[in-house]
């Protein structure tokens, strides 16, 4: 977590956005080895993390204490990000080597 935190400070982004960037770095070098587009889990995989994301913004943005919260509920979400990313670029890999 700590490197994460890191790495989202250096390029001065937001968890989400660092997720989603890795995310969508990983399916465009996909793309680009095997010649085709994402596959379906890819595409749920990063819905679900912006889903996620968005969930947070309402929250912050709706109730009492709401980015408060969501500080201490993103620790949380961030692992999840992580392992989901982990379980695309597995899926990923698996996939460009059939």
């Amino acid at each position: 977590m700590d490197d994460v935190r890191t790495l989202a400070r250096r390029r001065r982004l937001r968890y989400s956005q660092l997720v989603r960037s890795v995310l969508a770095e990983e399916v465009s070098q996909a793309e680009a080895e095997t010649g085709s587009g994402p596959d379906e889990s890819a595409v749920r995989e990063t819905a679900i993390l912006i889903a996620v994301e968005l969930v947070l913004k309402l929250q912050e943005a709706s109730i009492p204490g709401g980015p408060t919260l969501s500080r201490r509920l993103l620790e949380n979400a961030a692992r999840a990000a992580i392992s989901r990313i982990e379980l695309v670029e597995a899926r990923l890999r698996k996939e460009s080597r059939r």
